[in-house]
Formats: structure tokens, sequence, C-alpha cells
């Protein structure tokens, strides 16, 4: 059974684990990122998520609902006691990222959870309507999304303490030189 299962697995599926693969062993190592290229790896893993979770069950509460719940607890969980020593802020639109084997293993869990929900519906049908079998697979799925969501929400918190902090810095700098610009001319 486990070799017709890997036999009619489609080819892209494949392809996806390798893709997954080289991006968790790149992050592994230190790197700067922009800050937009800190949202495609939140945003794939909520799409590759969902669509499972949509395709098998629909859109209702006990796969949607209980997805997003999961997702916003842990996301907001994971911001507020994330250690924040794994990245820092270089300029306003670059944070240094310290590497980390961390994001290879949530991929490798979206995705080995994914494999195994499409094939426990595919050997039983009647899963799509059981909601303790939906509610495990949404709030597991929300809870590794959360992780990812959670980190950002913590980068972009830093970043905007950065550019506070800047425009503080830069107003301070303004009013120093307009005082001390002022006090020549009398």
């Amino acid at each position: 059974m486990l070799q017709q299962i890997l036999i009619n697995t489609p080819v892209w599926v494949w392809a996806l684990l390798a893709f997954l693969v080289y991006r968790g062993v790149v992050m592994s190592r230190d790197r700067q990122v922009t800050l937009r290229s800190l949202f495609i790896l939140p945003v794939l893993m909520t799409a590759l998520s969902l669509q499972g979770l949509i395709q098998h069950f629909g859109i209702r509460f006990e796969s949607v609902g209980f997805w997003f719940i999961s997702t916003v607890c842990v996301s907001l969980l994971n911001a507020a006691f994330l250690n924040k020593t794994g990245f820092r802020v270089v300029s306003e639109r670059y944070i240094h990222m310290r590497g980390s084997w961390m994001p290879l293993v949530l991929m490798m869990l979206i995705f080995s959870c994914k494999y195994a929900e499409n094939i426990a519906v595919a050997v039983q049908p009647a899963l799509r309507d059981s909601t303790v079998f939906i509610g495990v697979c949404s709030i597991s799925f929300g809870i590794m999304n959360g992780l990812f969501f959670g980190k950002l929400l913590a980068i972009l918190s830093l970043l905007t303490k950065h550019k506070q902090a800047a425009s503080i810095k830069t107003a301070s700098m303004l009013t120093l030189a307009d005082g001390h610009g002022a006090g020549e001319t009398v």
C-alpha cells in the first residue's frame, strides 16, 4: 500500500518537497533579507495549508474557523514571547537573520501533515465529514502557520521601533540644528 501511495503521488509534490528542503537549508545560514521577502514563506505555507483544508473539507467553521483562531492565537503568543536575538534591523529595507533549522522543521511538518491528510482522505473518504479529524487538521495547520506569522509580527514590531527611533533621532538633530542656528543670528 505504501508503495502504491508513493507511486501515485504527483511529481509536483516531490518538486515542492525539494523546494522546501532547499529553502530550509538556505534559512539555516545567517543572511540579510528584504522586508518583502519575509512575507513569502508565511504566505506560501498558509496557501499550502488552506488549499488542502478547503479542498477536502470546504469553507466551513470546523476547517477555516479553527485554522484562523489557532493561527491568530499562536501568532500573537509567538510574537510576544519570541526570542528576538535571532534577527536585527540593518536598515529600513534589510533585516539580518541568524540561521536556524526551525523553518525547515516547520516546513517539513506542514508538508508531512498535508501529505498525511491527503492520504487519509483518499483511503477513508468518510473523514471529510469527521468534525474531530477536520478540527485536528485545521488546528495543527493553524499552530504551524501561527509560528511563521508570529516571527513575522515580531520582526515587523522591531522594524517599527527602529523607524520610530530613527525619526526621533532625526527630529532631535533637526531641533538642535535649528536651535543652534537661531542662537547665532541673535
